[in-house]
């Protein structure tokens, strides 16, 4: 998720009807405009977390030239907290905008537009002052996560998921009595962490390429048989537009989703291929596994008959690599890295409040049709067994103050873009080849 604007700041506002009510040729009353989706309180205070400078910028004459630039002034005037406002007759602003964003930075402010009828009303504000990142931090969460993760793949190899560290030794005589188990658990590692490293790198290219300060990922560290609770990054700056916001959205997933198919298929090409006797001993230890813990057995097949207890992506890029190798005994260490990966990228992508699947529902829909996207995610996350990362998105919700509210870009008139509305099924194709009912 992303925590761009807080609830209260100056530039998360809400535009109130005052603002509407000047788009209705009242500009004097404009009053506390901003720009949230959240129902607000207005207040002049920013919030505690997050520090505005006061307006000291260019004069309000050099802004309107500024503005002028790119539309056709109607009025400008100092709104009742001082910030310049110039309203515009109302045109396709996306590009537009864009171009005065750039003109702004280089004065060190920014800038939101707003409108519903024939006007657009622009408010200029100086930059947030953010706290520089320390680097250290980051490198120290991501060497622990290294080291979480590695202690849970030696956990896996060595006791297994079935918590019963004498049928895993069973199954290893079987299947690799001399592999080394460091190497199993560096396995395991590489396959996770690149899932979520380049998960979290394909929006950090995202925010890059749109010149959007972010800073380098936090990975969190976590107890075995996962070893982390994933990764995060945090924007310093807004999406200036609907298209930004969607690619933000989407490139983590789409990245996440590619690296978990490769992490799969390279389960069936390095996995083990039994012979006759291998194979009976394999279909003998499941049986005795079975009887142990109550179950028909501990193996099974990764088919169709398999979902949707296994994501559907895993079960076609198995079926597509196993004709390759017949018979093979997949890598179980870089299976369960991939079953992590599909697991998180299913999550991500549920479009709700400020997840991925969020952003690009916000995106695509907009304020209102963003807030009955996040219901229908969050009933998918009780309907299939997720109910405690449920609960957490609505903890979030709660505690943020901002309610169903998403991410609120700087120009929210301009639609997105209409070759992303068609990438917006390539985001509902990862949603379904992902899902699978919760194992936990």
């Amino acid at each position: 998720m992303y925590n761009i604007l807080s609830s209260n700041s100056i530039i998360s506002l809400s535009l109130t009807t005052r603002l509407n009510r000047s788009e209705r040729s009242e500009p004097r009353k404009t009053g506390d405009s901003c720009v949230s989706d959240a129902a607000q309180t207005p207040t002049p205070l920013p919030a505690a977390q997050t520090t505005f400078a006061v307006y000291s910028g260019p004069p309000l004459d050099s802004i309107k030239t500024m503005v002028a630039s790119e539309f056709q002034v109607k009025d400008a005037f100092l709104d009742p907290y001082g910030i310049p406002t110039v309203q515009v007759t109302r045109e396709p602003a996306k590009e537009k905008f864009q171009r005065l964003l750039d003109q702004l930075r280089q004065q060190g402010l920014i800038a939101a537009i707003r409108g519903t009828t024939d006007t657009l009303t622009i408010k200029v504000f100086q930059k947030p002052q953010v706290k520089p990142s320390r680097k250290i931090i980051n490198l120290g969460l991501f060497l622990a996560t290294v080291t979480t993760v590695f202690v849970a793949g030696y956990y896996l190899w060595t006791t297994g998921l079935l918590g019963s560290q004498v049928l895993q030794q069973q199954l290893i005589v079987i299947i690799d009595p001399t592999a080394n188990p460091y190497l199993k658990a560096g396995l395991f590692a590489g396959g996770l962490l690149s899932i979520i490293g380049l998960h979290e790198f394909g929006h950090k290219a995202a925010a890059r390429h749109h010149k959007m300060d972010a800073t380098l990922p936090y990975f969190v560290p976590g107890p075995p048989p996962i070893g982390t609770f994933g990764a995060l990054i945090s924007l310093k700056s807004p999406p200036a537009n609907r298209d930004q916001l969607f690619d933000l959205g989407l490139s983590g997933p789409v990245v996440g989703f590619v690296v978990t198919i490769a992490v799969a298929a390279l389960s069936v090409l390095i996995g083990f291929l039994p012979n006759a006797s291998q194979t009976t001993q394999l279909t003998q230890w499941s049986s005795t596994c079975g009887a142990q813990l109550g179950v028909s057995g501990c193996l099974s097949n990764i088919d169709f008959s398999a979902w949707p207890g296994q994501p559907l992506i895993l079960i076609i890029v198995s079926g597509l690599t196993s004709s390759v190798r017949p018979g093979v005994f997949l890598d179980g260490q870089l299976f369960f890295a991939a079953q992590i990966g599909a697991l998180l990228t299913f999550l991500n992508i549920v479009p709700a409040w400020q997840l991925d699947g969020g952003h690009i529902s916000r995106a695509v829909f907009g304020a209102n049709g963003h807030r009955v996207a996040s219901v229908v995610g969050l009933l998918l996350l009780f309907v299939s067994g997720y109910w405690t990362f449920g609960i957490l998105i609505l903890a979030f919700m709660f505690f943020s103050r901002r309610g169903f509210a998403g991410v609120e870009p700087l120009d929210d008139i301009s639609p997105v873009s209409n070759y992303r509305k068609l990438l917006y099924v390539l985001a509902l194709a990862m949603l379904v080849l992902t899902f699978a009912f919760s194992p936990f």
